[in-house]
């Protein structure tokens, strides 16, 4: 997919049913940019285009995406020809897509996310205590079997079942966030996914051996050394998806806000209301919208993965809240606040006012 020819050679192959242009896949499609097919300035799929693509194939062409693929990670070295690990991605996605299908199953997903109460991802943190338990664990293994001190193998059970108990919330909150990735990013994490379970694996029978069979004690803390070392390969393959791939990772991290007044090529007369336009402030793309009569500005680009929030719908009973059209976070325009993950971070907002001329103008607003 690296050239022009096969790019063009795979939109040609799958052209052929029309979802429809407002659909979801369609708004996803047409704006994502497209960088390592063609070697040209990025540009963006019209909407003409994106209704001529398969629902079903799409993911070839989003395959072309750099940002979604990059080729300098330990991840591609490892992935890029693991066809095998698609079918366990495919088993897993419909089980973790398929329960939370379910209604009420919201709030579960806003909790594992980090969204709500901790407004930060959950599962880097929750993995810091389970590695941390676990290292713990195996170090009073090997205290008790250098010293013979008895007195220590309590201790070192009660880490090792805390750390296995954190481990389940590590899972679960794992593949929450998993499920929103594609490509080199799911082979990826579904290989992390696989190894953290064999980890898990190893622990749990260890602890049962340790409260069944005293006798085998010894097996039960080689058991433990090697989910250890088998841990920290998963580990490494954790890192690559924030730190490679920038999975989770806060997609304004990086945008210069302005602190000064910046006018943007928005006409206040030109809005109608809850009828978003998106303004430019030099790079970064502004979500513009009057609400009741007043103006309100945000940053446009979902904090999540990047979603144009401007093609989302109004959600809530106030109707101040907009849903990105990806994966469903919802932001508060008002004040720019995540209402509903997976987005853990709140939009950058911004004070608006109109000059004598007619135009909007904003500034970062602390």
């Amino acid at each position: 997919m690296g050239s022009s020819a096969a790019c063009a050679t795979a939109l040609a192959r799958i052209a052929s049913s029309a979802p429809s242009p407002a659909s979801p896949i369609a708004r996803s499609i047409r704006t994502r940019r497209w960088t390592s097919c063609w070697k040209t300035e990025p540009r963006r799929l019209t909407a003409g285009r994106a209704a001529r693509l398969s629902r079903a194939r799409a993911r070839i062409v989003l395959k072309c995406d750099p940002v979604s693929s990059p080729k300098n990670t330990a991840g591609h070295i490892w992935t890029k020809n693991a066809k095998w690990l698609d079918g366990f991605a495919k088993f897993f996605e419909a089980i973790v897509g398929g329960f939370y299908k379910i209604p009420g199953t919201g709030w579960i997903k806003t909790l594992l996310h980090g969204t709500w109460p901790l407004g930060h991802p959950l599962h880097p943190a929750i993995t810091d205590i389970t590695i941390g338990a676990y290292t713990a664990a195996v170090a009073l293994d090997v205290a008790v079997a250098v010293t013979g001190d008895l007195t220590l193998t309590r201790a070192a059970d009660f880490v090792l079942v805390v750390a296995f108990i954190s481990s389940l919330i590590a899972i679960l909150s794992g593949f929450t966030d998993w499920q929103h990735t594609f490509g080199e990013e799911k082979r990826t994490g579904m290989l992390h996914s696989l190894i953290m379970l064999s980890v898990s694996v190893l622990f749990l029978v260890s602890i049962i051996m340790r409260g069944t069979a005293p006798d085998a004690r010894g097996v039960a803390m080689w058991l433990s050394g090697i989910g250890w070392a088998i841990m920290l390969v998963g580990a490494f393959f954790g890192g690559e998806l924030p730190y490679g791939y920038g999975t989770e990772v806060n997609r304004q991290a990086w945008n210069e806000h302005p602190g000064k007044w910046t006018r943007l090529d928005v006409a206040a007369r030109g809005l109608d209301d809850r009828k978003p336009v998106v303004g430019k402030a030099k790079d970064l793309a502004v979500f513009v919208v009057k609400l009741d009569g007043a103006i309100y500005a945000i940053a446009n680009k979902c904090t999540h993965a990047g979603g144009p929030l401007n093609e989302g719908k109004w959600v809530g009973n106030d109707r101040c809240e907009i849903q990105c059209p990806w994966h469903g976070s919802r932001f508060c325009v008002k004040d720019g606040g995540v209402r509903a993950g997976p987005a853990t971070f709140p939009e950058p907002r911004f004070e608006t006012r109109v000059t004598e001329s007619g135009f909007v103008e904003i500034r970062a607003k602390d």
